[in-house]
């Protein structure tokens, strides 16, 4: 697998979804976003992927939910949960 050169802080955020991983029982160290970015890769056997570049990926998956699930559009939520337990089971896979 590629690995990063550089690790990505955001401060705070980073902080945080950190300390949500390791109450979720991850003590790697990862951001939820990483490991699920690290699952969204051995999902798909996209092992040539940076993880930054997955982890955007993941983030936009992140973005792209939310904004989905809190429409009023009842299909928008629909396709917002399906996105959002995509990201659940990525997560998952990123042990």
């Amino acid at each position: 697998m590629v690995m990063n050169t550089v690790k990505r802080n955001y401060g705070v955020l980073t902080d945080t979804s950190k300390t949500i991983n390791e109450i979720l029982g991850d003590r790697s160290g990862r951001t939820v976003s990483m490991r699920t970015a690290q699952g969204f890769k051995k999902t798909f056997k996209l092992s040539e992927m940076s993880d930054n570049t997955a982890e955007d990926i993941v983030h936009t998956g992140m973005v792209a939910s939310g904004a989905l699930l809190i429409s009023k559009n009842p299909k928008a939520k629909v396709a917002g949960l399906f996105l959002l337990l995509g990201l659940i089971s990525f997560y998952q896979y990123g042990r």
